[in-house]
């Protein structure tokens, strides 16, 4: 009988114990201007001790009014982000219905 052979995980697989989480909470009042535009500052987190070495988890969670809160995954499409140097950009498409929410929940586990 052959042995499965495959890619050994000790030389590809980085294992990490201390994972952080955070979760950012906005409401209309911080995604929509006072010119009733959206607040593109909320795409820009700041997170100093995000490393380019780990990628991080980001899922966002979305709400409408009188609804329960739903992912970015009903809408059929990527998140789209990118990291460097303990700065997480998401991109504006990841918005795109802003003006029908009434929350959003950005989570990084990094």
């Amino acid at each position: 009988m052959n042995p499965i052979s495959g890619q050994k995980p000790e030389a590809i697989v980085k294992e990490y114990t201390s994972l952080k989480k955070r979760v950012f909470n906005y409401t209309k009042i911080n995604f929509i201007t006072e010119e009733g535009e959206f607040d593109e500052s909320i795409c820009t987190l700041i997170i100093p001790d995000l490393k380019e070495d780990s990628p991080p988890y980001v899922a966002i969670y979305y709400k409408r009014d009188n609804s329960k809160w739903f992912t970015e995954s009903l809408y059929r499409k990527r998140l789209r982000f990118s990291f460097k140097d303990g700065v997480l950009k998401l991109d504006r498409s990841n918005f795109w219905d802003w003006f029908e929410l009434s929350e959003i929940k950005i989570v990084v586990i990094y």
